[in-house]
């Protein structure tokens, strides 16, 4: 398949999030490595890791720390996307961008913490997935037991509690956003509709919501994704 991933294209998926205050905190580049990812496309990464990178080394004061939190943004979103896009995809993608990575930017070690308790994991599972569905929370955790006690026991303690609640790299709206940028190339609109509202409830913009939305949208289409349903807005 021919490189979709040009300066041109990335470019323009840019330009469809709000400028932010710091480059790192411009979720872009987190919603199209994701995008990618899911839309089975991870040769695209390295590209838009390069050119993240050299947008941030433009900027004056830019250090290594700088650089290795984009890096560990784009990686930690692609690791939360394989609990929907499925963990073949994220292998794939993250190995692509393993080998885009310089060597000091790489982590070695598991950033999150092994030693803490299953009764700190489902508490923090369970507060972030009340906080992402807001007053349907109950309702959508009750139909997860009822379609299957083993889904939610799996959603609250591994997905939102292991997975979606370690928030210290990626942000509560950037993990919506992982989410987001991972089902409309799923097709599940559904799932879809709920994430946009979810980023809103965990502090993103409307704006910023519609800009991911776009982003992802964009790169499913130019990936060939058969879409059969209509992608739903905010």
């Amino acid at each position: 398949m021919a490189n979709i991933a040009t300066p041109e294209f990335l470019s323009e998926l840019q330009s469809l999030y709000p400028a932010p205050a710091k480059y790192v905190d411009g979720d872009w580049f987190l919603a199209a490595g994701i995008a990618f990812s899911s839309s089975n496309c991870p040769e695209g990464i390295p590209y838009i890791l390069r050119y993240a990178l050299d947008d941030l080394d433009k900027l004056p004061d830019t250090s290594d720390e700088d650089r290795r939190l984009l890096v560990r943004k784009i990686r930690d979103g692609i690791f939360k996307s394989g609990l929907i896009s499925g963990y073949p995809k994220t292998i794939n993608a993250l190995a692509a961008l393993y080998e885009a990575t310089p060597e000091n930017l790489r982590d070695t070690e598991p950033l999150r913490d092994s030693a803490r308790s299953k009764e700190e994991v489902a508490a923090a599972g369970q507060a972030y997935f009340d906080t992402t569905y807001g007053d349907t929370a109950a309702k959508v955790q009750l139909a997860l037991r009822s379609y299957y006690p083993d889904l939610e026991h799996f959603t609250i303690n591994l997905g939102y509690g292991y997975v979606y609640a370690f928030l210290e790299v990626t942000s509560a709206k950037e993990t919506s956003f992982a989410m987001i940028s991972a089902l409309i190339p799923n097709d599940t609109p559904r799932q879809v509709e709920w994430h946009l509202t979810g980023a809103v409830r965990n502090g993103a913009t409307v704006e910023e919501v519609r800009g991911i939305r776009e982003i992802a949208l964009k790169i499913a289409i130019k990936a060939g994704v058969p879409l059969k349903n209509e992608v739903p807005d905010i």
